[in-house]
């Protein structure tokens, strides 16, 4: 019984060291450092790998990070973040997990109806990982990489923040033209960067520009639902 119950131990810790190694040579581990999203496309997500799933992570006992409610929400425990499958304007169009343990964590969101019939929807990104640091060294790399990925943008109107955020949360809005369908449509994106204890959370915006008017105000109402103390 013994030997039985160290063989299935040894084989777990073997499946967790090879996920371990493998989320080493994506670059995506905690100790790596905070995410740039740029870099996303380079690393497959869970999904992707052997039939796993992302969700596993949020589900896994016990709950040190992360806990389902009710299995249609994501709450993270010391950042304060309620990530729901769905809302009235958006909804979950992708999860990815960078570090096994779910202390780095992505979810994509995209309006339900504005946009609905364009061929560019708002989307709202939502990166929560661990950074018991500053994020000054953090900012300045998502700055940059922004200015190179939207090359020839100018300064945009920033979209308002929930009150329910830190008042020193980092900010910067920019209009650009991108190309989509073979056409150019000027965008808006914004980012932005805030400290939560020993997590770092970031929002990442895009929409049309035909669109912000509009945007401005469900964007405002879904941020907010987003910080939650349970």
């Amino acid at each position: 019984m013994d030997r039985q119950k160290h063989s299935a131990q040894a084989g777990q810790g073997w499946f967790f060291f090879a996920l371990g190694a493998l989320c080493l040579a994506a670059g995506a581990c905690a100790n790596a450092g905070p995410f740039i999203p740029d870099s996303t496309e380079r690393i497959p997500s869970p999904s992707a790998r052997e039939g796993a799933s992302a969700n596993d992570v949020f589900l896994r006992r016990p709950w040190m990070i992360w806990h389902v409610s009710n299995r249609t929400a994501r709450w993270h425990r010391e950042a304060f973040m309620l990530l729901p499958d769905e809302t009235e304007s958006f909804k979950a169009a992708d999860v990815s997990v960078y570090a096994a343990d779910g202390s780095d964590v992505r979810v994509d969101y995209v309006s339900i109806e504005l946009g609905a019939s364009a061929q560019l929807r708002e989307s709202i990104s939502v990166f929560v990982y661990r950074a018991p640091g500053p994020l000054d060294s953090e900012w300045t790399s998502v700055v940059d990489r922004a200015k190179r990925k939207y090359a020839g943008a100018k300064p945009g109107e920033l979209f308002p923040l929930p009150e329910e955020h830190p008042p020193g949360t980092k900010q910067m809005a920019l209009i650009a033209p991108v190309q989509s369908g073979g056409k150019t449509i000027d965008t808006f994106m914004q980012v932005m960067l805030f400290h939560q204890g020993e997590w770092a959370v970031r929002y990442e915006i895009t929409c049309p520009v035909t669109d912000i008017a509009v945007a401005r105000g469900i964007t405002h109402s879904f941020l907010g639902s987003l910080r939650a103390r349970q």
